[in-house]
């Protein structure tokens, strides 16, 4: 039938909407290719301590935070979906280069002193390598936070209250436990494969100038950290560095603490690693 090599091609107007739909998406604003700052990347699952951590670094008036919480992928839509964590994903580099790179340039033109952005966003622990690669000038921390505090923070935040049921709550602790197994063995092959400083909440906590001095940066830049300074991290109250760990691990009784450790059991080398033990 005449027409019918066209039947499936796409309307001039499909097309432009889907490239309306895939620029929503994945933004590429314009950015001077020759004006990049020193990126730290710190290498976290989430719930782990890392905004603190974060926050603490970004005292400097050397600094700067892509986004509020010092997480960039929230600037990419693309980025986003429930699926972020999923390092099979599929990702546009180039948006994400462009983004940051915009973001950056646009502060540091009001500023002028902007020497490092600091990035934390979780889910690059899944294609850490991709992303550092699109930047010149990199280095990295590595952070863990223990597994019993860290699944009690998930549990509160993002999975049920103590009215559920026992099965439903062990469920969810077990689930969230393999999640710790998982992001925290992809921390220490990072670590591991790249020669990676490393610390712990727990560490960070106890000692943050020990933390500053593993920092790879600008000694002007580590010299301006506000080693007194106060912030807010999520619903706490504004605040110096404290350990919240004993606030959260008050929260799990003894089934939760043994549902936890039935998991962990079976990975005692990933726990040796971050210094943690079974409870």
């Amino acid at each position: 039938m005449p027409g019918d090599k066209n039947r499936f091609s796409l309307s001039a107007a499909s097309l432009k909407l889907i490239g309306r739909r895939a620029s929503q998406r994945w933004p590429m604003p314009q950015y001077q290719a020759d004006d990049e700052p020193h990126f730290l990347f710190i290498i976290t699952p989430p719930f782990t301590g890392s905004t603190a951590l974060a926050k603490f670094i970004n005292t400097s008036c050397r600094t700067m935070f892509l986004e509020k919480n010092g997480e960039g992928h929230w600037l990419i839509p693309g980025m986003c979906g429930l699926d972020r964590m999923n390092p099979k994903m599929a990702v546009n580099y180039n948006s994400v280069k462009a983004v940051w790179m915009h973001r950056y340039q646009s502060v540091n033109r009001l500023v002028g002193t902007i020497d490092v952005v600091i990035e934390k966003s979780p889910p690059n622990i899944v294609r850490m390598e991709k992303i550092s690669s699109l930047f010149k000038n990199s280095s990295f921390l590595a952070n863990n936070r223990d597994p019993y505090a860290t699944c009690s923070s998930i549990l509160y935040r993002q999975y049920l209250e103590k009215t559920h049921s026992r099965d439903v709550r062990n469920a969810a602790l077990r689930e969230i436990a393999s999640l710790w197994i998982e992001r925290g063995a992809r921390v220490r092959d990072l670590v591991e494969k790249f020669d990676i400083p490393m610390t712990t909440y727990e560490r960070f906590c106890e000692s943050p100038l020990a933390v500053v001095r593993t920092l790879g940066l600008p000694e002007r830049v580590k010299e301006s950290i506000d080693m007194e300074a106060n912030f807010r991290v999520k619903d706490y109250p504004q605040q110096g560095i404290q350990n919240q760990n004993a606030r959260q691990l008050d929260r799990l009784d003894s089934d939760d603490i043994k549902t936890i450790g039935s998991v962990l059991r079976e990975h005692t080398g990933l726990l040796d690693y971050f210094g943690y033990e079974l409870k």
